[in-house]
């Protein structure tokens, strides 16, 4: 049995639409043709699907069955293309990014949202926390942002570096003038230590952890508060080391250069809408 899915569309809009002229006229056909093709179909089903009347259509018990059978899957098939084709349109549907915790609260990340919700006010962005690497097409994410020690899940995709930075160690005055002198990294072993999961990795294993936290502002404000020696990323501690609430510890230490990378699939299926939000990461960021 050789059944064509076009002809079982065109069954489904005759159906739908209540007539073969409707459907015809719906899907830019010839009313003829389209009659044609509902009898190939009832040919190679075997049997009659439709009883035609002068002004409209009746379904067989075959017919009924048939467009029982097809009528949720098509609708969910059209609904699905609605949906790419929104995704592809310029300035409207949907963006979604996958972004660390420690970001979602740095006015640099504020500063390009905002920006690129004002210029493009009929795109809605979907920000959800992940700290790994996500399947973006699997996941239906267009963006991640990830430090580089991060593992990306799929090696096609494209990995854009925005930022070099690196991190160093900060504590209180009050909590420096309280606790032993910290001349070489090995002083920090008698210090409780703050740090996120990402710099936890530079760290000697023998050095004493006593927080890892995702949060960045929560490890600055204890550091702030003297609960501790944290290692940040030095744009995140540069305000408060300005206004002296911090100090740099071994500021001769050399800490390795890391980056914060930008991912996303192949930019040849890339919307413009995400290409846009690209562009203002990339101007923002260097």
């Amino acid at each position: 049995m050789n059944v064509s899915l076009d002809d079982i569309n065109l069954f489904s809009q005759t159906v739908i639409h209540g007539g073969i002229s409707a459907a015809a006229t719906a899907n830019n056909m010839q009313r003829s043709k389209v009659s044609r093709r509902l009898q190939e179909l009832e040919k190679a089903l075997g049997c009659p699907l439709l009883i035609r009347t002068t002004r409209s259509i009746e379904l067989t018990e075959q017919g009924t069955r048939l467009f029982e059978l097809i009528e949720k899957p098509v609708e969910q098939l059209r609904q699905g293309l609605r949906v790419m084709k929104e995704h592809q349109s310029d300035h409207s549907g949907k963006v979604r990014l996958a972004i660390p915790s420690a970001l979602m609260s740095s006015a640099a990340f504020n500063a390009i949202i905002t920006e690129y919700t004002q210029r493009f006010p009929d795109i809605s962005v979907e920000i959800e926390n992940h700290q790994e690497s996500v399947d973006l097409k699997r996941q239906a994410f267009d963006l991640q942002l990830l430090p580089s020690v991060v593992k990306v899940t799929d090696d096609s995709y494209v990995q854009f570096s925005l930022l070099p930075y690196r991190s160093h160690f900060v504590a209180s005055q009050s909590y420096l003038a309280s606790h032993p002198k910290i001349e070489t990294v090995e002083d920090l072993k008698q210090h409780r230590l703050l740090t996120n999961r990402y710099n936890v990795a530079l760290l000697d294993e023998d050095l004493r952890v006593a927080l890892r936290s995702d949060d960045l502002n929560l490890l600055r404000s204890m550091a702030m508060a003297g609960n501790g020696v944290a290692l940040l990323p030095q744009v995140h501690s540069m305000p408060a080391l300005k206004e002296g609430s911090l100090v740099e510890v071994l500021p001769d230490f050399s800490h390795p250069k890391q980056h914060l990378t930008l991912v996303y699939p192949s930019a040849m299926f890339l919307p413009k809408k995400v290409k846009l939000l690209i562009d203002i990461f990339r101007v923002h960021f260097q």
